[in-house]
């Protein structure tokens, strides 16, 4: 978990001790009692760490689930410590995934000014965009499975939500390209999807609607 939507950054790995390896980045540190530990990082991100006792043999006792003992806790959490900082020093944040995701948090930031406000901490892939003007949000991106939307598949899909007029909504809502407002007042807002379905400048469009409806009083 503590990798999960994160993205490794090579210039930061190297700038933290690290060293490449091939494809590997690769960094080896002593701990508790004369411990080495070996911690690889590939190209993808993904993260193996391997522990060695001071002759130089495996240490697994750490991951061993109930293993108890004031030495295995020292061990533990040293190396959950270690991770952590890794995770922390070394990894972006990447929260969203999708192409159109992206170039919408791009096009809010030149146009808007205005960055993503992430207020829940129950939901890590909630974000919301509000005006400087009167604080009224205007946008909604999250992640959620498609079941949510009654769509076919156990994947999880991007979303944006956006304020409309009522009757603009019932004009286009389709249940495909566009839905009542999910968790939102289904009579103004609009839930439409990131997958590329739809064109970036019908979104850009509907984003601009948005924006000047937040801003009716």
């Amino acid at each position: 978990m503590l990798f999960k939507n994160k993205k490794l950054n090579r210039e930061k790995l190297l700038n933290n001790g690290f060293a490449l390896d091939g494809e590997n980045f690769i960094r080896r540190e002593e701990i508790l009692n004369h411990m080495t530990l070996t911690i690889i990082i590939d190209g993808r991100g993904r993260v193996t760490s391997k522990i060695f006792d001071a002759d130089g043999e495996p240490y697994t006792l750490h991951l061993v689930e109930g293993a108890t003992g004031e030495f295995v806790g020292s061990v533990k959490a040293e190396h959950e410590r270690i991770l952590k900082n890794i995770s922390e020093q070394c990894f972006d944040d990447e929260i969203f995934k999708f192409g159109q995701t992206l170039k919408l948090i791009e096009y809010i930031r030149e146009n808007f000014s205005d960055a993503p406000e992430f207020l829940w901490e129950k939901y890590p892939n909630f974000a919301i965009f509000r005006r400087k003007d009167n604080r009224k949000w205007y946008a909604l991106i999250a992640n959620i499975p498609k079941k949510y939307l009654r769509l076919g598949g156990a994947e999880e899909i991007e979303i944006l939500n956006l304020r409309v007029e009522p009757e603009e909504l019932d004009k286009i809502f389709d249940g495909e390209k566009y839905f009542r407002g999910w968790h939102m007042n289904k009579k103004s807002w609009l839930t439409l999807r990131l997958d590329e379905i739809l064109t970036d400048e019908e979104i850009f469009a509907r984003l601009e609607e948005s924006y000047r409806l937040a801003k009716k009083k």
